[in-house]
Formats: C-alpha cells, structure tokens, sequence
C-alpha cells in the first residue's frame, strides 16, 4: 500500500503546501504543487517567516521559540495485519537556535518521555490569520546540532546592496540634477514637454528601484540578526495533530 503524505513547508520567504507521494523506500513518488494564489503567501519584507513553537511538558505551554524550515508530515501507513485499520503517523521537523532546552529534549530522545502538547504558530499572509498546529502526545525523534554559514552568503548580499544603493543613490542625484536642469530650460522654451517627461521618468525609475533595494537589505539584515553559528534540528513525531486558525 502506497503511503498518502501531506507535506506542509515554510521555506525561508513563505508557506508552501504540497501533497507528496511515499517516503517508503524503493516506491515512486508523485509531487502535487498547489496553485501559488491558495499555497503561497508573498515575501513579507517587514519580518523572516518563522513559526513560534512551545512545549507542554505536563504544566501547561511554556515560553515559545522561534523556528524556521518547519515541515510538518502528515501521513497513512499501512496496516500491519489485513484485519487492522490504516494507522496515521504525524511528524513535524524544524530548526532552531539551540538554549537550555535542548539539554531537555535530548533526554527525551533517551527516555522516551513524552510532550503532553507542541503548539506552533505559523506564519500566515499580511494581515491575515496566524495558522495553528497543535501536537498531541508528542515525542521526540531526534536532535542533533550543525554548523550553520549562511552568515556568509548574507554577508555578501548585504554588501552587494550597500554597493547597490550607493550607485543607485549617485544615478538617482544625477537624474535629479538633470530634471532640474529640464523644467528651467523648459520654462525659458528652450527644451520640449518630451525631455522633461523623460528626466522626469527616469527619476521615477531611480526613486522606485532604490526604494526595492534598501527594503531588500532591510530584510538581509534581519536575517543576519536573527542567525546564529550553530543551529539545532528537531524531530518530533505525534499521536494526534489539531489545526486552526487565530
């Protein structure tokens, strides 16, 4: 029996829902991408998508965390008898900034002891309704630390835009002066209605294209301050999922 896996992404610039065939090995496997318009949300330049996680451990839902590259799977194995149903296996995987928590969860992964409830909050469109995850009876699979260097790609892109803007600022005071230039001649009749139109245009365009780029390094800069040298990956598997919205 083929497994039937519903696969929910949050990539670093947005949320993506695809429906993806088995995991199992040596079967095929079918990907299903929704329509970007209903699965998509567009890039948010005020925040890094993250999800806000917390954990239950038997007192109520403790302080939440920040989580990126959340994937939660959702998916139908099959009976290991032919009398039996159809059993349903929840998993979710995210990474995240390893703290004082992580000590609690890797015993967890010897113990075996169990969340009582995992909440994640989702990141939802601008404006829009927050999604919300809710695990059951979770466990926890798996941990383990890496090294991250994404700072050095960040760092480059931030150069590459402070670069970027200073030309762009320099063009910009040049169309600038141009324009000025144009609408006195203009006054005095001695340039057309079409040159003005043009130095005005081409301002326009630097004023706008400048614009972009200094909210693209606002965002590259929220995101080197959000990372950090050493990241930790958590696996999580549960006996019931709710979700909703807030």
């Amino acid at each position: 029996m083929l497994l039937s896996t519903v696969s929910m992404l949050l990539p670093l610039f947005g949320f993506q829902l695809a429906a993806s065939g088995p995991l199992a090995s040596g079967m095929t496997r079918d990907t299903v991408h929704m329509h970007p318009d209903s699965a998509t949300a567009p890039a948010r330049l005020d925040s890094v998508p993250v999800a806000n996680i917390s954990f239950d451990f038997g007192d109520g839902l403790g302080p939440s965390f920040a989580a990126r590259g959340v994937e939660l799977k959702v998916a139908s194995e099959p009976a290991p008898t032919p009398k039996a149903q159809p059993s349903t296996a929840i998993q979710v995987r995210f990474v995240r900034a390893p703290d004082t928590l992580s000590a609690a969860l890797s015993d967890r992964v010897a113990s075996g002891v169990r969340i009582a409830e995992v909440q994640a909050v989702l990141p939802g469109r601008a404006g829009g309704p927050a999604p919300v995850v809710r695990l059951y009876d979770a466990q926890v699979v798996s941990t383990h630390l890496t090294m991250n260097d994404d700072n050095i790609g960040l760092v480059q892109q931030r150069l590459a835009l402070q670069e970027s803007i200073a030309q762009l600022t320099g063009a910009l005071q040049d169309a600038q002066r141009q324009l000025d230039v144009t609408e006195s001649l203009d006054k005095r009749k001695l340039s057309s209605s079409l040159e003005v139109a043009h130095a005005r245009a081409t301002t326009d365009v630097l004023t706008k294209r400048l614009a972009v780029e200094r909210e693209h390094l606002v965002l590259v800069e929220q995101q080197i301050a959000r990372w950090t040298p050493i990241e930790e990956e958590v696996v999580l598997s549960a006996a019931r999922m709710e979700m909703a919205t807030r």
